[in-house]
């Protein structure tokens, strides 16, 4: 199986998650591993490994593993993983505009619901957990009060406020330096495709079940949408 990758995700170090588009088809896939042997950082081609932003994949066997709304995770061997081509810039950002939505519902449909500032699926519910959104209005993205990244999506009438896991920002060193950049780009109207995704369920302390909650898995911006910052 042939895919583009288009999401990298930072998740607890050094575990990471991959995910990619079919360029034939625009279907998304999740490779994933057993939980004995997660994805590492090592996997990412700045250490030595096959995987970044708009390299074309071959995954070699892939076995579906679809739990909803998860269904586009398929078991494979990372050793089997090899690049066969990368996308050029306008390439790449082409294939996101031809398989972005404009709603979010778009992508994760009616078992999206909100919840205050956030968006989540029920567990067990849904039928897609990636997906690529193409804003209508400018986000912006900022550190909140505890230290976590978040990007402001402005498209619907009520603000949300977005976890950002994409792997880009994950430095410390220059990770401020990085969202000033970004922050200030989004704000003089350069386009912005929004690799979306639902994380693993889980139960906040105060719910009474567990959800997946909606996030920003990675961030292009149309001005330089393979640089290895965002």
């Amino acid at each position: 199986m042939r895919v583009v990758v288009n999401h990298l995700t930072r998740m607890e170090a050094p575990r990471i998650c991959i995910a990619a588009i079919a360029p034939d088809t625009g279907r998304h896939i999740r490779p994933t591993t057993s939980r004995l042997r997660p994805l590492t950082r090592n996997l990412l081609a700045e250490n030595g490994g096959p995987f970044a932003l708009g390299t074309l994949i071959e995954l070699g066997d892939t076995t579906p593993d679809p739990k909803p709304p998860e269904t586009e995770d398929c078991i494979f061997s990372p050793a089997s993983a090899q690049v066969v081509g990368r996308l050029s810039p306008n390439r790449y950002l082409e294939l996101l505009r031809e398989n972005a939505h404009r709603r979010i519902h778009g992508i994760f449909g009616e078992e999206l619901l909100r919840h205050d500032w956030n968006y989540a699926v029920d567990k067990g519910c849904g039928s897609a957990s990636l997906g690529i959104l193409r804003v209508c209005r400018s986000p912006d993205i900022d550190v909140d009060r505890f230290g976590k990244l978040r990007l402001r999506l402005n498209d619907e009438d009520k603000p949300a406020f977005l976890s950002v896991t994409d792997v880009r920002f994950v430095e410390a060193d220059h990770k401020a330096e990085v969202v000033a950049d970004v922050r200030a780009r989004m704000r003089r109207g350069v386009e912005v495709l929004l690799m979306l995704g639902l994380a693993r369920a889980f139960k906040r302390s105060d719910d009474d079940r567990e959800r997946h909650w909606l996030q920003v898995n990675g961030i292009c911006m149309a001005d330089r949408p393979l640089a290895a910052q965002p």
